[in-house]
């Protein structure tokens, strides 16, 4: 089940981000997002969206997006899987519920970054229709980022 993020999920997607990234997005955002429902304004015209997937009513994941409509464009911030539940099909499943909120509300394309060496997180994006459309050095500090995107 994929739903909106609430407060009480937040201890567990805090878990999962620090396992999954090398350097953590702090809590007080994730408590920010989940304080004003998984939904909150971002830049002048645009929001940002949280929502989590469930297994057996245990959050295993999450994705975290913003929209800018004046570009008709989404952008994906992060996505992640817990490690015990990957290659199950649910970065899919996420990415794709994504991707279907975009287009549902008119947004025309989608963007994303992700770093050079995260081969499953490339391959997933890849499979998606995801193209590499520029390279950003030192994004992540320690390494390039691949900045892809998909027109919907």
């Amino acid at each position: 089940m994929i739903r909106r993020v609430r407060l009480e999920d937040i201890d567990r997607v805090m878990e999962i981000e620090r396992a999954c990234f090398p350097v953590a997005w702090e809590y007080s955002i994730f408590l920010n997002i989940c304080l004003q429902g998984g939904e909150m304004p971002s830049g002048k015209t645009g929001f940002l969206f949280m929502d989590v997937i469930e297994k057996n009513k245990v959050v295993i994941g999450y994705a975290v997006w913003e929209t800018n409509p004046k570009k008709s464009r989404g952008h994906i911030l992060n996505l992640a899987i817990h490690t015990d539940e990957r290659r199950r099909g649910y970065g899919k499943m996420l990415l794709a519920h994504i991707l279907d909120h975009l287009e549902a509300i008119g947004i025309t394309s989608c963007i994303l970054e992700v770093r050079v060496s995260n081969a499953p997180a490339r391959a997933l994006y890849e499979s998606n229709g995801f193209v590499v459309s520029s390279r950003i050095p030192g994004y992540y500090f320690d390494e390039d980022a691949l900045v892809y995107s998909l027109q919907l």
